[in-house]
């Protein structure tokens, strides 16, 4: 007997059945991702019981056991037993900017602000102004310097006042400004058909690489005093700062050979062809590529 329930529809009529429940929505995603097998079910679970016993230790050890207001270290020993966030907000400040003075602290927060600016026509060819601003991404880092060390009408600040997040952020932006143009220099003295460049070009870059960064700092900071004349003051931020950028770019100077080396020969020679100088046809045609 037929069951007088069942709809009848005419062929290819029928409407699409939902899928099975385990293979669809979370369900489905659970037994796809977690439990697709005995052994990745069971490591789940393990995974699981470990989160719920460490979880609750570490939630009150980061936020309800936590002190976040206290005047010195004891007293957050003695209103808590979690994490000392009291320490973090008092010092705050000074992992930004260490001992650079409270009241001209708007000198690097200005630099800091006006370094998007600079960045922006370097990364998005539809910036306001593009053509304008570029100029204003080549004067930025002299710029910064002025706000931030002073001098010409600015109150000058000692360098060995700078620290935390500041100083680090004025190593990474120095040494990225100044050692892309040198290793681009040095990439194509290194693959010059000139000797005597091309053999001073190979012993930087094959002695910077060859030493670690650590050893080139300590002898700008440590060794290099005994170089200099009685009596010679060498800012030691500027020392770092020098040896910094001599060792990235002799990272960059590698990383352009490779390019150059990937460009195609007949390029050189088209534009051999079209009569375009060595730098020209570096400019336009080599270094884009």
């Amino acid at each position: 007997m037929t069951d007088v329930t069942e709809k009848s529809y005419a062929p290819g009529q029928h409407p699409d059945l939902p899928p099975p429940l385990l293979t669809a929505g979370l369900l489905g995603w659970l037994r796809a991702n977690l439990f697709s097998s005995f052994w990745n079910g069971a490591l789940t679970v393990f995974a699981a019981v470990v989160v719920i016993m460490v979880l609750p230790k570490i939630l009150d050890f980061v936020l309800f056991d936590a002190v976040f207001f206290a005047e010195d270290r004891q007293e957050c020993q003695a209103l808590g037993d979690g994490a000392c966030w009291a320490v973090i907000i008092e010092r705050f400040k000074v992992s930004l900017y260490a001992f650079y003075p409270d009241e001209l602290r708007w000198r690097p927060n200005l630099a800091f602000v006006l370094l998007f600016f600079a960045l922006g026509p370097l990364l998005f060819d539809k910036f306001p102004l593009r053509q304008w601003m570029l100029l204003f991404s080549l004067i930025y880092p002299f710029l910064a310097a002025w706000l931030v060390v002073g001098g010409l009408g600015l109150e000058p600040v000692e360098t060995n006042k700078f620290g935390g997040v500041m100083l680090t952020i004025i190593i990474g932006v120095t040494g990225i400004v100044f050692s892309l143009p040198l290793g681009i220099v040095l990439a194509l003295g290194r693959v010059s058909n000139l000797p005597a460049v091309k053999i001073v070009c190979v012993a930087f870059i094959e002695f910077i690489r060859g030493v670690p960064l650590i050893a080139l700092l300590f002898i700008a900071s440590t060794m290099l005093n005994y170089f200099l004349p009685p009596g010679t003051e060498f800012d030691l931020l500027l020392r770092v700062l020098i040896m910094v950028t001599l060792f990235s770019s002799a990272y960059i100077a590698e990383v352009v050979r490779g390019g150059l080396q990937a460009v195609a020969k007949g390029q050189y020679e088209a534009a051999d062809s079209m009569g375009l100088t060595y730098w020209q046809s570096m400019r336009l045609i080599v270094l884009p590529q």
